[in-house]
């Protein structure tokens, strides 16, 4: 019985640490064709809570194309969501598809 809470407290504790780091740093995918900059903006707006209200952990973001200097991409949230978002250098960030998947 001790061993088992032992573990099970073990497990939580990386659970929370491996959440902790991937709220400042989530994993980028499909970043082959992607400008630097554009890259490094997309990593800077991925970075923390979806909200104070919603405190879902950024996992990891694909990037799903670029059109006519607009990045198309979309954030994974821990536990469960999705947002659609765009980027462009001159209109900044903007959602396409809100958060789906709660």
């Amino acid at each position: 019985m001790k061993k088992k809470f032992i573990i099970a407290v073990v497990s939580t504790i990386i659970l929370i640490t491996g959440l902790c780091i991937l709220t400042f740093n989530p994993f980028l995918v499909n970043k082959t064709d992607i400008p630097a900059h554009y890259i490094e903006a997309i990593e800077n707006q991925a970075k923390g809570f979806y909200s104070k209200t919603v405190p879902l952990v950024p996992v990891f973001v694909t990037i799903d194309f670029i059109e006519s200097q607009k990045a198309y991409y979309t954030i994974h949230y821990f536990p469960i969501g999705t947002v659609g978002m765009s980027y462009t250098e001159t209109d900044g960030y903007n959602i396409e598809k809100p958060l789906t998947g709660l």
